[in-house]
């Protein structure tokens, strides 16, 4: 199954993995995402990442999601909320942003809509 990108409104990037990732649908996504942010000119954007299906992310790929992280930053992105469901996830959502080395507001949230309505009112921290 493969992670799906979404463009919202309010210059959101909305990322949704699947239960499992391979390594090819890592890098279809990567690949992907960064046509997509490099499209945007280096006009700022926020990233929604629901993670609520997946777990646990694979050891194998966490390093590049924690490249592609700060690439992302480099390119842009201003704001980052993650939707996990346990504490195992949030921990390991925290980690990856701190291997970015993400100086960017992120937080991260159980539900979707509270992600939501972060990234959407960014004067409300």
């Amino acid at each position: 199954m493969k992670i799906e990108i979404a463009h919202l409104p309010h210059d959101i990037i909305e990322v949704i993995y699947p239960s499992e990732v391979t390594p090819k649908d890592v890098t279809d996504y990567v690949e992907q995402l960064k046509k997509d942010i490099t499209a945007r000119g280096g006009k700022e954007w926020s990233a929604l990442v629901d993670q609520s299906k997946l777990r646990v992310m694979p050891s194998t790929v966490v390093g590049e999601m924690a490249r592609l992280n700060a690439y992302a930053q480099q390119r842009g992105m201003v704001r980052s909320a993650r939707v996990v469901v346990d504490p195992g996830s949030g921990l390991q959502a925290w980690r990856m942003t701190k291997n970015a080395g993400l100086t960017i507001p992120a937080k991260t949230f159980e539900s979707r809509a509270e992600a939501l309505a972060w990234l959407e009112a960014p004067d409300a921290d």
